[in-house]
């Protein structure tokens, strides 16, 4: 007889979800977890004295789901402050008020038309250009310099890859779901106070649940009735029913046998997530504000909350040779061009695309393969469920999206459960 009903394998938030809605209902659950901590891609910790998140930081007002989870562990939600200055670097001028000189105006609104026409072709279902790279996607607009600027660093917003690889439905979505390209910003509003990670350590905590951290799963033997799961460090747990809650690019190192359907191993792999955040320390910077262009660092900044004179900036940018994130040169330098009073005291980053546990950042569509991260091809069979924001049915790439998926794994095994599996 397997020693437990569900092993869950993956512990960020979607599993989390999983293994303590399965528990309310009485089953017996074990998370098994490569990381020696839980949460996945939401990563809290101290930088300066500070509480920062090195993964995922933000949630929406439409975010329900983690509202709900946070009111019940009896976490607060902090409420972002709204953005009281900007600045743009483009065309090599670093600008205050207008992104673009006054000559560029007029091309500034025709491809800003566009962006919104397609946009809202997008949301209506019409995906015809939503394939094309970002960078593609530009290009077809024909857009002046100081404007292909102001274009390519409001791609690093939205979209988690360099313009070349990442789909350009990654803007266009989230332009049609959050209400035009201000939105993108101002719907950028909240956070859990104490962090990401202490949602994760609450839901870890839940009765019923068992957590193994440290483990690192190999192998996944699956039949009606019976998982096996292997680790590399040799251990071995029976259950009858299985999570699968990793995220996608770590899907092509696992074993599954027999193998997963081959919807699902056909996406295994595809998300072209591969940004670069930095967490910095900044003296000398007004908080609040926002900066946006093309370097060969940072392509978007955000100025948060200021204390005892120090300003807590976020930078964004996309994997390339020619910024180290790790490099306090290279980091002060970025950081100059867009302030240049700006002294970087401290800083942080986490390398999620060279991290054996996540091989990427946010869920973004490879270019040209929209159908790749199709969430259908991750549909529950048998005794087997997937679980995680790279595989949401809903606000896919997004916290809410592993919460409302881990529900929905829970759900259904609940049910395969109940109805008789051997």
């Amino acid at each position: 007889m397997p020693a437990y009903d569900v092993v869950v394998v993956g512990g960020g938030l979607g599993g989390l979800r999983a293994a303590r809605d399965l528990a309310d209902n009485g089953r017996s659950v074990v998370v098994i977890e490569a990381r020696d901590r839980v949460g996945g891609r939401g990563y809290t910790v101290e930088l300066g004295g500070r509480s920062v998140e090195l993964g995922g930081s933000w949630f929406t007002p439409e975010h329900h789901e983690v509202r709900n989870e946070l009111r019940r562990y009896d976490l607060p939600v902090r409420d972002f402050a709204p953005i009281e200055h900007t600045r743009w670097l483009t065309a090599g001028q670093l600008r205050f008020g207008l992104p673009v000189p006054w000559g560029e105006l007029g091309d500034l609104e025709r491809c800003l038309l566009q962006v919104a026409r397609d946009a809202d072709a997008v949301g209506a279902g019409d995906l015809a250009v939503a394939g094309l790279s970002a960078a593609a996607y530009i290009d077809r607009l024909a857009p002046l310099p100081a404007v292909r600027d102001f274009l390519l660093g409001w791609w690093q917003l939205m979209g988690g890859a360099p313009p070349e690889s990442g789909a350009v439905l990654d803007a266009l979505g989230a332009i049609a779901d959050h209400g035009g390209m201000t939105a993108l910003v101002t719907c950028l509003a909240h956070g859990p106070a104490t962090g990401w990670s202490s949602l994760a350590g609450a839901l870890a905590a839940s009765p019923g649940i068992e957590v193994r951290l440290g483990a690192a799963v190999t192998r996944v033997v699956h039949a009606p009735g019976s998982v096996s799961v292997t680790t590399a460090d040799g251990m071995t747990v029976d259950a009858r029913a299985l999570v699968v809650a990793v995220p996608l690019n770590c899907l092509p190192h696992l074993e599954f046998s027999p193998p997963l359907p081959e919807p699902a191993r056909a996406a295994a792999g595809a998300n072209a997530g591969s940004a670069v955040k930095v967490l910095m320390l900044v003296r000398g910077v007004s908080p609040h504000g926002l900066a946006v262009g093309m370097t060969d660092g940072f392509k978007w900044i955000y100025v948060d909350e200021v204390r005892d004179d120090i300003v807590l900036v976020v930078g964004f940018t996309w994997r390339s040779d020619s910024f180290d994130p790790t490099s306090q040169a290279d980091v002060a330098a970025s950081l100059q061009r867009f302030f240049p009073g700006g002294e970087l005291v401290a800083f942080a980053s986490h390398d999620w695309i060279g991290d054996p546990a996540s091989r990427g950042t946010w869920l973004t569509a490879p270019a040209g393969q929209l159908d790749r991260l199709d969430p259908k091809r991750f549909e529950p069979f048998g005794n087997v469920a997937f679980a995680g924001s790279d595989m949401a049915e809903e606000h896919a790439g997004w916290f809410e999206g592993a919460l409302r998926s881990g529900a929905a794994a829970a759900t259904y095994l609940h049910t395969e459960l109940g109805a008789g599996l051997p």
